[in-house]
């Protein structure tokens, strides 16, 4: 009567490890297919690469927190897959509501941390970001396209910047980019560097 019983129990949790060890294999290969294929769900993103780029693939991808806050995710792309000097997209898709000035001021504070800037180099990075910049809510999408010596940037669908100034080019992508960045960990993510 107890063998009975038992050998039952035993059958009953053989059957659920196998199906949830079945159903753990399904869904980490759903996620990982859905890694490789559909890491761009916006369909305006879509659009603007494929005006810029004949193909586009995926470098690395990162999420950024700032004390425990979910800020964004990043997207590195390029024509190959591999890291291209040249010609990359980098996509931010924010998770939160941030203002226009916080960003500024942020983004200045990473330049300056590549580069000493004077008073006037400073204000004219102000008035560049602020065109290139939007109050930002949550889903807003930037994207940030370097082919050669020439930036397009875009909010949402909006074309909001485009310039040849390669410093400033060089310095705004290495915020994300550059080995020592504030967060390397991040960017060897971004950067597919990941193991």
């Amino acid at each position: 009567h107890w063998t009975f019983k038992f050998e039952k129990l035993v059958n009953f949790s053989m059957f659920f490890k196998y199906f949830f060890t079945l159903l753990i294999a399904l869904n980490l290969s759903h996620a990982y297919a859905e890694d490789k294929e559909n890491y761009l769900k916006n369909q305006t993103t879509i659009n603007i690469l494929k005006e810029n780029f004949t193909t586009y693939k995926l470098v690395g991808k990162a999420k950024y927190t700032y004390f425990l806050l979910d800020i964004y995710d990043a997207k590195l792309l390029s024509e190959t897959g591999n890291i291209e000097k040249n010609k990359f997209a980098l996509i931010l898709e924010y998770n939160r509501d941030i203002s226009k000035k916080n960003v500024v001021k942020e983004t200045i504070k990473q330049i300056q941390m590549q580069k000493d800037l004077n008073k006037q180099k400073i204000k004219d990075l102000d008035t560049l970001l602020n065109k290139a910049f939007r109050e930002i809510k949550k889903n807003d999408v930037f994207i940030g396209i370097k082919n050669k010596n020439n930036a397009l940037f875009y909010f949402n669908k909006e074309k909001v910047l485009e310039t040849q100034d390669i410093e400033f080019i060089d310095l705004f992508f290495n915020i994300w980019l550059r080995k020592n960045s504030q967060n390397p960990d991040f960017t060897k993510t971004l950067l597919g560097q990941t193991n």
